[in-house]
Order: C-alpha cells, then structure tokens, then sequence
C-alpha cells in the first residue's frame, strides 16, 4: 500500500484459473495526485471501497498489504514508515466499515512465496523486488491482462501497484479460503 497509488485487486473464490484470469473480477488502482491530506485519501479510498460494494455485491474478504515494520538500508524513512502505517490504519478502519468484516494483513514476503514467486537481490536480479513481482506475474496469472501502455512502450506504472495488490489478494485467497461463498 502506498499514498499515492494503492493497487485495488477483487478475486473469485470460486474460480481456481489463475492462467485465463476468469478469476479477476477487478483490477485497478486507486490514485491520490489531487489529494492534500491523508483525510483527503481517505475520502477517496472511502468512496472507491462503497462504489466496489456497490458495482460487485458479495461476500468479501479483506485482505491488506502488512505495511514496512522496520528499516533497511537505503530504504524508507522512519516519518515513511509512520506515514504508511497510518495510512494502512485509516485504509483498514474504511475497509472493515464498508465491508462489515475484518480485515486480514499479509506480508508482501508472505503472499509472493504463497504465489510461487521466487525473488532474488535486486543486484542478482537487475530489477526491483516491484519489477520481479510484475515480471513474474506478467508471464503467469496475468499474463492476459492489457497494461495500458507509456510512450516508451512500456506498461504504466501503476501496473506494479495493482500486480501488487493481486499478489495479496491471491495470497489471501490461498492461505484462507473464502467460507460460505
């Protein structure tokens, strides 16, 4: 989850065809250029989360990225991770609200090994852990979906957040099985 783009992902529990994406019934993201505040992505979020209810009726489950629990090397900063945290909170209270169901939290390490995604260093690799995730994603769940593209050709980059959010979804959906659906 971030505070400028979160990827929003809604799965089938029903439909075990990760390979033809029949269980992808949304996949985008939600973004907050024109946001402030953090209130004022809460409102945004807020009303994403109603609209998903109200276009997709349903039983839910809530899965949410674990936000970062402590620092590495070159990586955020303590007001970051503050900042997310909050975020993450806010997000939860407004999905748990909506939804009438608590939410679950999966950690990014935890749903790419249950989706079978093996990441490497990213001096090994040549690409970030983001990239290794759309890559890998790329060549096997969604392999059919469209990304809009850059100029340059290349998918959007809000496509890594919404593969994100897919990953935890999908992981959610592997580790706890939607009961009753």
């Amino acid at each position: 989850m971030s505070t400028s783009i979160t990827g929003v992902c809604i799965v089938d529990p029903q439909v075990e065809a990760p390979s033809s994406g029949s269980h992808i019934i949304h996949l985008d993201r939600v973004e907050f250029k024109k946001c402030k505040t953090l209130w004022d992505k809460a409102d945004v979020i807020a009303n994403e989360l109603a609209s998903l209810l109200s276009m997709y009726p349903g039983t839910y489950q809530v899965a949410l990225e674990e936000p970062l629990l402590g620092f590495r090397t070159g990586m955020s900063s303590a007001a970051t991770i503050t900042t997310l945290m909050r975020f993450n909170g806010i997000v939860s209270y407004i999905a748990r609200e909506v939804f009438k169901i608590d939410p679950e939290y999966i950690p990014a390490s935890s749903a790419r090994k249950l989706c079978g995604i093996k990441m490497q260093k990213t001096s090994v690799a040549g690409m970030s852990g983001k990239e290794q995730v759309f890559k890998y994603m790329s060549e096997n769940d969604l392999k059919h979906v469209e990304w809009p593209k850059k100029k340059n050709g290349c998918a959007v980059d809000w496509s890594r957040d919404a593969t994100d959010a897919y990953v935890i979804a999908r992981a959610a959906m592997i580790s706890s099985p939607l009961k009753n659906s």
